[in-house]
């Protein structure tokens, strides 16, 4: 028995190297959708909830609880999803996650610190601030899924 092992000729390396490229781009591209759909449910979880916070304190602020409730459901739904299928992401992915995910906690907080205390009548202020989370959310959805 030969130790010898018998090395690829060109050619054979070559579709070997074209045949790992195809896997590898086949397997990128299902990677992130979880991870997409949890960007947009977020966007849309969190500016909606605003838009009610500022219906619910111009009617029975005790109410609060109800559009937080339900804020917090599909929250949960989301994570879960995107914890259990969200196996691989593209490169660079952890980079524009945490840029959008700021954008969004500091957009977030300023909506419901301002929202309910300086703006809390202000239908123009939430409506901007839910509108800037909606954008934010989107371009990084956006720009994940052409990646």
């Amino acid at each position: 028995m030969s130790t010898e092992s018998t090395q690829p000729s060109a050619q054979a390396a070559a579709a070997m190297l074209q045949e790992a490229g195809r896997l590898g781009a086949a397997a990128r591209t299902g990677a992130s959708w979880p991870h997409i759909c949890m960007l947009l449910g977020l966007g849309a979880i969190s500016s909606l909830s605003l838009i009610s916070f500022w219906l619910v304190g111009r009617f029975d602020q005790s109410l609060i609880v109800v559009p937080l409730l339900a804020m917090l459901a599909w929250l949960g739904i989301f994570m879960v999803m995107m914890l259990v299928f969200g196996r691989s992401t593209k490169r660079g992915f952890s980079k524009r996650w945490l840029s959008f995910m700021s954008i969004w906690a500091i957009l977030w907080v300023i909506g419901v610190a301002l929202g309910t205390t300086v703006a809390v009548n202000q239908l123009w202020f939430t409506l901007c601030i839910a509108g800037a989370i909606t954008l934010n959310s989107v371009i990084g959805a956006w720009l994940e899924a052409q990646k």
